[in-house]
Order: C-alpha cells, then sequence, then structure tokens
C-alpha cells in the first residue's frame, strides 16, 4: 500500500496538478456478523456476510484546494442466517453490495445498494434489496433517500 501510494505521489506533476488512484483487492473479508429475526420463521439468529471478493478504488485530485475525490467499492460473497436455537432453521445464500462516493469542496454525493438472496433449511426463500441515496450541495441543500424491498416466500 505504502508503495501504491508513493507511486501515485510521484505521478502527480510537479505543480501537483494530477490525480493519485489507489485499488485495494481483498478476498474471504467477513464484512459483518449482526444478530437477526428470520422474517420467515421468526427465530433470531445471526447474519453474516463473508465477501469472496473484494474490490476498493479511490482517486484523489492532487491540485491545490481541488478537495476533491471519488470512491467507489464492490463486495460479492456468501450470506447465512445461523439461528440462536440448536436445531432451528437457517439460511444461506449469495450478496451482492456497491456503493460510491464523489465529493469536490461544494458538493457531495453517496450511494449504495445491497441485495441479498438467500434460501432457508426449510425452502423458504428471501430476498432483500435496498438503494440509498445522500447527496449535499454548497448551499446545504441535502436530497436523500433509503429504500429497501423484501420478498419472501415462506411456506
Amino acid at each position: 500500500m505504502v508503495a501504491l501510494v508513493a507511486a501515485g505521489a510521484a505521478l502527480a506533476d510537479a505543480g501537483g496538478q494530477g490525480t493519485m488512484t489507489i485499488t485495494q483487492h481483498a478476498n474471504n473479508v467477513v464484512l459483518f456478523s449482526t444478530p437477526v429475526t428470520n422474517p420467515c420463521n421468526g427465530e433470531t439468529g445471526t447474519l453474516t456476510a463473508v465477501a469472496a471478493n473484494e474490490v476498493f478504488h479511490v482517486t484523489f485530485f492532487t491540485a491545490p484546494g481541488a478537495d476533491e475525490f471519488w470512491l467507489t467499492g464492490t463486495d460479492e460473497g456468501t450470506a447465512t442466517i445461523m439461528p440462536d436455537t440448536p436445531g432451528g432453521g437457517s439460511a444461506s445464500g449469495h450478496f451482492v453490495s456497491w456503493f460510491g462516493e464523489s465529493s469536490n469542496n461544494q458538493n457531495d454525493v453517496q450511494h449504495s445498494t445491497n441485495t441479498f438472496n438467500l434460501t432457508g433449511s426449510d425452502g423458504t426463500h428471501v430476498v432483500m434489496h435496498e438503494t440509498f441515496h445522500l447527496s449535499t450541495s454548497a448551499t446545504g441543500v441535502t436530497v436523500g433517500f433509503d429504500k429497501s424491498t423484501m420478498t419472501l416466500s415462506c411456506g
């Protein structure tokens, strides 16, 4: 990482008018493990997401006073719900998560999408999708939304 930052700094021109870019790849990263209630059977458990593949990318603009960057990240991998009660219903499947932000000294935009698709040990099916957006302008005007949809096939 230090070599990547040093190389990026060397590529920026002498007047500081260039850009610096960093990209990081990772595998088998536990993103989170959190208590949940299974929406199909009401049992409590733990939802864990493990990113089999993860890519994080950021670009900094190095001009004096620019205060500007763009970043984005993508994760995909497995998601599981393990029940708190031995013998309870579990669920497993796939997830994809993406986020991005662009910011300068006058504006900031953040957005993300997340999709989880799980199949329960009892044949139930849970699909969750979330879309998030937040924009702030130089005048302080903020626009945002966080929309989640969940599709259940609990039978």
